[in-house]
């Protein structure tokens, strides 16, 4: 995006896009980032996250620069492009790639903004192996994915949930009764089990579909309007927003012509 691929000496374990990605040395997982590792890479700039304020300090205290991208909001994302470019000395391209975006995803709400607004639950993390879906995690107000619903031309059914991301049960899911579910699956190969298992089949969409159609009967399942993203791409707040979006879209409003 920034051109700065070839620059790149160390990622997180979590780290696959682009797939060139996947064959840079590691520092560790997502919040587990070895310090000694890091260091022995001696970059000249490490991007964190904002939840690596710890990191941060010690990165300080040894003199090594860093840029703290944040991932709360589509600006924030923004933000992040504009403040790495410019750390990178490529702070015009960054302004090109960000406006690129913008205006992305300004034609995709466009195109949705005249229909209307079907409210929406949004699953972020559960667990795929169980026979029927009991318990999951979703997307409450005032976060990066409360944003793009309502860009999508839907409405998050937990637009008022206290916390960023509530846990809901079967039980809560009936009480909220959405016209949409879209389930973010993740990616198998992040998947991990204290037995044998075939990641390929318990991560199947069909699979993974039927356990929400074969749950309560809201509106969503009622309709058929229910959505499941496998990918790491929609777990992951950055340049990719306008593929989001998009399947966003899709999935609150099949009939729009994106």
């Amino acid at each position: 995006m920034l051109n700065q691929g070839g620059n790149v000496v160390g990622v997180t374990d979590f780290c696959d896009y682009p797939p060139e990605a996947r064959r840079v040395p590691k520092v560790g997982g997502f919040t587990g980032i070895s310090l000694e590792n890091l260091i022995s890479m001696t970059p000249d700039l490490v991007v964190l996250q904002d939840i690596h304020e710890e990191l941060a300090s010690k990165l300080s205290g040894l003199g090594v620069p860093y840029v703290m991208a944040k991932q709360e909001s589509v600006e924030d994302v923004y933000r992040s492009i504009l403040a790495v470019g410019a750390a990178c000395s490529a702070g015009e391209l960054a302004e090109r790639r960000a406006a690129d975006i913008k205006s992305s995803i300004a034609l995709i709400a466009e195109k949705t903004a005249s229909l209307p607004k079907r409210s929406v639950l949004l699953c972020v993390s559960r667990e795929p192996g169980e026979p029927r879906i009991s318990a999951f995690f979703a997307a409450g107000g005032k976060t990066f994915y409360d944003e793009l619903i309502a860009l999508a031309g839907g409405e998050n059914v937990l637009k008022n949930a206290s916390a960023a991301y509530p846990k809901i049960s079967a039980e809560g899911l009936v009480s909220l009764d959405p016209e949409v579910v879209i389930d973010l699956a993740g990616d198998g190969a992040y998947y991990h089990s204290s037995g044998n298992i075939d990641r390929d089949a318990l991560f199947a969409e069909e699979r993974l579909r039927g356990q929400w159609l074969s749950g309560p009967k809201v509106r969503a399942v009622r309709g058929g309007r229910v959505s499941v993203l496998c990918g790491t791409v929609y777990l992951r707040p950055g340049p990719r927003i306008p593929e989001i979006l998009k399947a966003f879209a899709a999935a609150i409003h099949p009939e729009a012509e994106l």
